[in-house]
């Protein structure tokens, strides 16, 4: 990122901070559906030498880049360590780097809409691909993406029928308690009222 030139007012730096904290947390968190808890996918790592993994990181250090690049960076390779550092692009590859770059723009429109986007040069450095290559996954893995989206729409649907049936029994079980709890206040006040017209014959008896 440019500096923030000093002429700025103070206004203006509190703006421009914000700015980028929420670009930096926008970073690190597309990532997180694809490299926190279990991988989705679980390598075998027999193949692959401890020179592989330093030389991967010594690629991506000599790259340049950004703070919050390392830590994504370093989440994907702990995950996922033979797709990182292969040559070869795995489909797992593939679909590690389509969805992160189509997730981080529906991110960007749900909830933060002020930051920049997932650019591919961003993930061809977090990857260590080429831009080209970047394209290639990004355009390879659109039909997953569409699949995936209409799975969440029926999962989201299936949810919702869940509540709304969920509601509904709520409210019928209020319904017959409310109508037993009627029913025995009824029935409390008839035996009230028989116990107290018993207790006045008895007092009122000749």
């Amino acid at each position: 990122m440019k500096p923030i030139p000093e002429t700025f007012s103070a206004d203006e730096l509190l703006e421009k901070s914000v700015q980028r904290i929420n670009q930096a947390f926008y970073r690190m968190t597309v990532g997180v559906p694809f490299t926190e808890g279990e991988p989705i996918v679980k390598e075998d790592m027999s193949n692959l030498t401890v020179n592989e993994i330093l030389e991967k990181i010594k690629e991506f250090n000599d790259s340049n880049p950004i703070d919050e690049h390392y830590k994504v960076f370093l989440h994907y390779l702990a995950q996922y360590p033979v797709s990182m550092c292969k040559r070869r692009v795995s489909h797992l590859l593939k679909f590690l780097i389509g969805f992160h770059y189509r997730y981080g723009q529906m991110l960007k429109e749900e909830h933060f809409k002020t930051v920049k986007p997932v650019s591919m040069e961003e993930l061809a450095q977090i990857f260590g691909r080429s831009k080209a290559t970047i394209h290639e996954c990004i355009k390879d893995t659109e039909g997953y993406w569409k699949e995936f989206l209409e799975l969440m729409e029926k999962e989201k649907e299936i949810e919702t029928k869940a509540e709304r049936e969920l509601i509904e029994e709520a409210k019928e079980r209020l319904r017959k308690e409310k109508l037993n709890s009627e029913e025995k206040t009824k029935q409390n006040e008839g035996t009230n009222e028989r116990t107290l017209a018993t207790e006045e014959r008895e007092v009122y008896r000749p």
